[in-house]
């Protein structure tokens, strides 16, 4: 279930609600808690997905095509959610040598990808998509495509030479976005890529094992924070400073850095992609759907801070907050309200005719607009949530976060 409506504003508590007397204790059950139904929730949307694409490969027709992106698009609504585990020294991305490390989010979610290192690309595209690099990628090469070769070659020559994960089935499903942003188009990869072109099954094969692949890294994680699961047990036995910790430089991390600055704020200076639109550095450029990206990376934020996911609602950093300083908790809320709205602005305009990548054509730092406005509010919002933990005795920064970058 997807936490809530994602639409005019951040779902948070209602100002005017009492909050009773909340314990740390409290806030970290209900964090894990959430953690765990949102990782269940992305699973149970990649198993949808891949029964989907399991179906139209069988038998290509173009229902079972549009299908398999619809799949896709609502499995990403919620995938996007989880973004926030990330840089909290968590199972998904923590570099330690500790048993219960998975370390698998470039696995799943790394970007931008080379789209030359998997399957065809324009010859036009040399010099952003790997044309002339990669020969025609793994799709036309005569290696058995299996689960250990993609996971292999993942990464192997270098950070864009990306072969699993949500963008590698995005480009296999769209491909490439070689169109003017102002046409309003993604990718259009014809229906004829799994009936009649040469590799219909070496590409049919690559779509259903990276999907695996993605299901089994989404159940890791599932039963990891599971009661009783490897990284649950762990977590529930941290020291509740360093568990509260843990779980706010997730938020901070997302807002003053990864999403501000490397999917909002940096990508508008780019000019990487046709018509040095910048749209290689948009998140999902072949589906043109960045713009979900970013409203559902910063849904997880207050999912987090506010403590409220789906059906699970509980203690939060708010209450903690808002117990030690009732103004400074109130003012913090108001701020997180008024940033989602300059985030759900660039929902708006995707839904009337300018996607993100026309935005990013048309605004830069020195011509700021619905992108920059959202990404400084949101990085602003960092040093909202650096003081808010402050309140409660707890210290987090940026310093420790530069490896997790995309």
């Amino acid at each position: 279930m997807i936490a809530c409506t994602l639409l005019a504003g951040a779902c948070t508590k209602n100002d005017a609600e009492e909050v009773n007397s909340v314990t740390k204790k409290e806030v970290i059950d209900n964090y894990a808690a959430l953690v765990h139904q949102n990782y269940l929730d992305s699973y149970n949307s990649a198993l949808t997905l891949q029964a989907t694409l399991q179906s139209f490969t069988n038998n290509p027709t173009q229902d079972g095509f549009d299908q398999a992106k619809t799949d896709w698009l609502a499995a990403r609504d919620i995938y996007g959610q989880t973004e926030v585990f990330r840089g909290s020294d968590g199972p998904v991305d923590s570099e330690s040598n500790a048993s219960w490390v998975i370390n698998n989010e470039g696995q799943m979610n790394a970007w931008p990808l080379d789209e030359g290192y998997i399957d065809y690309v324009t010859a036009a595209s040399d010099a952003y998509a790997g044309f002339s690099a990669y020969n025609g990628g793994i799709i036309a090469g005569t290696e058995a495509i299996t689960e250990d070769l993609l996971i292999g070659k993942n990464e192997a020559e270098n950070d864009k030479s990306i072969s699993t994960g949500w963008h590698a089935i995005e480009f296999l499903l769209w491909g490439q976005d070689e169109t003017n942003p102002a046409e309003l188009k993604a990718g259009q990869r014809p229906l004829t890529d799994y009936t009649t072109d040469a590799n219909k099954v070496r590409r049919a094969t690559y779509l259903n094992v990276v999907t695996s692949i993605l299901v089994k890294d989404l159940k890791m994680l599932v039963d990891t924070w599971a009661v009783g699961g490897a990284y649950h047990t762990i977590f529930m036995g941290l020291s509740e400073d360093q568990a509260l910790t843990n779980m706010i430089s997730g938020p901070f991390f997302l807002a003053n850095e990864e999403l501000s600055e490397e999917r909002m704020l940096k990508p508008v200076d780019l000019t990487d992609g046709i018509d040095q639109s910048g749209q290689e550095d948009e998140h999902s450029c072949f589906a043109d759907n960045t713009h979900r990206d970013v409203v559902t990376n910063a849904q997880g934020i207050i999912n987090v801070l506010f403590g409220s996911y789906g059906d699970v609602s509980g203690a939060s950093v708010y209450d903690l907050v808002k117990q030690e300083d009732a103004t400074l908790a109130a003012s913090f809320k108001a701020i997180a309200d008024a940033m989602m709205v300059k985030i759900n602005e660039i929902d708006t305009k995707a839904n009337n005719n300018k996607p993100f990548d026309l935005l990013l054509l048309e605004e830069s730092t020195s011509n700021p607009g619905t992108i920059v406005a959202a990404g400084q509010s949101l990085k602003s919002f960092g040093g909202n949530i650096s003081e808010a933990a402050q309140k409660i005795g707890i210290s987090v920064n940026s310093v420790s976060y530069t490896h997790l970058r995309a």
